[in-house]
């Protein structure tokens, strides 16, 4: 009888671990603006164990650059982005806004290069090369790999191939005109000899660079971006790229700086103190270089396509921006003098 009772009680103090397993807490909520099976895993090979249909309420418990994991009405398991709403926090002060990933570091590619695997593999998907003085930013470290976003995926570098690696600051306050206090790196195909070769969309963006590169914005000042960075236009030095239009995808001058403006965006996500206050998407399906909902458009004035954000902190901020290779990197600092 004692063993029972003993047996007994370890069950009944073990009982709340099992319930806190089971019930993980959830971080956002949104509605599926899709029908899709809900996966065990994220992957669409995997088994399914039920479907979300158009407006159904859904609960998401952790987010990847392609993938949720939810519950909804009682099933839980993996959907793809693509088939959400972009999602409310449950909590403001603990979670991040929807789809916001901190970047810890900011890596720079030594004299061998570096390959960006679609896994902490060699083995895995080649995703872009990259040569010597490039940057990326970095999520973290994953099996002694970096890891980074990568479009609608994670990417992969081996940290042997980087020639230095800077820690982000943890906060604004702490930060310097030499320690970034965020960062973001977008990628696209600068390589000619590369069949997904973006052509005059590589120059637009390294003339956007250009404009931005070493801009500072002051205590309470706004930044237009079709004012202050446009028009995109020849006289300027943009050439044709390719560009979204109603029905898929054209070419017109400033093609490409449109991914300048939303690495932008997913860089500012990452400061409170800067304030956005107007940001369009591209439509439904977004931009395929970032995850769903992520991208910012700019470019058409009439349509307020535009991105503009405002400077909350008491001190002003410095922007650095570096393209090379296909990696369009970010960064903003406190300036301290």
């Amino acid at each position: 009888m004692k063993k029972f009772l003993s047996l007994l009680l370890i069950i009944c103090l073990m009982l709340p671990l099992f319930s806190a397993y089971a019930a993980p807490e959830a971080l956002y909520k949104t509605n599926a603006e899709s029908s899709s099976s809900i996966y065990t895993e994220p992957d669409k090979e995997s088994k399914s164990v039920g479907r979300v249909y158009n407006g159904s309420a859904v609960k998401v418990y952790s987010l990847t650059p392609g993938w949720a994991y939810i519950s909804c009405s009682g099933k839980y398991g993996y959907v793809p982005r693509t088939c959400l709403e972009e999602g409310d926090p449950i909590d403001k002060n603990t979670t991040p806004p929807w789809g916001v990933e901190f970047h810890e570091y900011v890596g720079t590619v030594g004299k061998k290069g570096v390959t960006i695997y679609a896994a902490p593999d060699r083995k895995s998907e080649t995703l872009i090369s990259l040569t010597e003085g490039a940057k990326i930013s970095i999520i973290g470290f994953e099996n002694g790999w970096a890891k980074l976003p990568f479009k609608r995926q994670y990417g992969y570098v081996d940290t042997n191939q980087l020639s230095e690696l800077l820690p982000v600051c943890p906060d604004a306050f702490s930060g310097t005109d030499e320690a970034p206090i965020a960062t973001f790196t977008t990628y696209y195909y600068a390589d000619m000899d590369d069949d997904k070769f973006e052509g005059g969309k590589e120059i637009n963006i390294e003339v956007n660079c250009g404009q931005i590169n070493g801009d500072i914005l002051e205590p309470g000042k706004k930044l237009d971006y079709n004012n202050d960075y446009g028009p995109f236009s020849r006289s300027k030095g943009y050439v044709k790229g390719p560009v979204y239009i109603e029905t898929g995808k054209g070419l017109g001058y400033g093609g490409g700086v449109c991914q300048v403006s939303s690495t932008m965006y997913n860089l500012l996500l990452q400061v409170p103190g800067v304030t956005i206050t107007l940001r369009r998407s591209h439509g439904p399906s977004s931009a395929e270089y970032l995850p769903v909902d992520m991208d910012a458009a700019v470019g058409n004035e009439d349509k307020g396509i535009n991105l503009i954000y405002r400077n909350d902190y008491d001190f002003p901020v410095r922007f650095e921006a570096h393209a090379q290779d296909g990696a369009l990197f970010l960064a903003v600092y406190r300036v301290t003098e």
